[in-house]
């Protein structure tokens, strides 16, 4: 059994082609900017909302998150293989933190490589070495986040430390994955010339084992979950970062010699 929060079809940015992305439910994180807090909590969350009908408004309820027989839910995958093979695409695993459910997540993988699916898992980096170790011959991609450099800013602004994610980054390129580190652009955040720079750095020292990197805009569309989950919105006061800055990350991100990618 897994626990779901939504199945998109047709996704074109997590990972090459078009694909599916199955986004799990549960993670160890509380990152200020979250864009999925419906992710955050493990088990399915019921919510009041209000529907407009004929013009008025109607109380109901809405529900993030199903639990799943691991078997349905490679079902709902399979229905889109033939675009798959035609594309070069496959299947996503997101969240959350997809590695939050390993067992489920595991024979998930495992299903989708039995019908010689293309495996995508887009982790936080915060999980156990062992875990990654009992994915990585079953993962294509990993699309792996790189949020702050500077430990105590990772710690303020999504709750934990960033050693581990770190060290679980080396472990996977030294071992020969396919992995991708994605940036979330939060001005103010993550964009002060330190973490740039300190970014660049570490990116530079690993680039023989990498071939592109990501830099994802900040966005607020997440505003009204927040609300409905009465949850709060932490960075409600940070605006999106514009194109010109986005621009200027990216030619500064190209100084890692690295292709790099707005949006993903």
């Amino acid at each position: 059994m897994v626990t779901i929060f939504d199945i998109k079809r047709f996704a074109v940015h997590d990972g090459p082609g078009i694909r599916t992305t199955v986004f799990l439910k549960g993670c160890p994180l509380k990152c200020a900017w979250c864009h999925n807090p419906e992710s955050q909590a493990m088990k399915p969350v019921t919510v009041d909302i209000e529907r407009k009908v004929n013009g008025k408004s109607v109380a109901g309820k809405k529900v993030y998150g199903e639990t799943m027989e691991v078997e349905a839910v490679l079902e709902h995958i399979l229905k889109d293989a033939h675009f798959y093979e035609e594309s070069g695409g496959g299947v996503t695993f997101s969240g959350g933190e997809p590695l939050m459910q390993f067992e489920g997540l595991k024979r998930l993988l495992e299903g989708c490589k039995q019908s010689s699916l293309h495996t995508t898992v887009d982790t936080s980096g915060y999980a156990g070495r062992e875990q990654f170790e009992e994915i990585m011959d079953l993962t294509d991609l990993f699309l792996y986040d790189l949020k702050n450099m500077d430990p105590e800013l990772h710690q303020k602004y999504t709750g934990v430390d960033n050693s581990l994610i770190l060290t679980n980054a080396d472990h996977l390129l030294n071992s020969g994955a396919n992995l991708i580190f994605r940036i979330p652009v939060i001005p103010g955040i993550n964009t002060s010339p330190e973490e740039v720079s300190g970014m660049v750095s570490f990116l530079k020292e690993r680039a023989e084992r990498m071939k592109e990197i990501h830099l994802l805009p900040y966005h607020r569309i997440a505003e009204n979950k927040y609300q409905r989950l009465k949850m709060k919105q932490r960075l409600h006061r940070v605006e999106e970062p514009g194109e010109a800055l986005m621009l200027q990350l990216k030619e500064t991100f190209e100084q890692t010699g690295l292709e790099v990618i707005i949006g993903g």
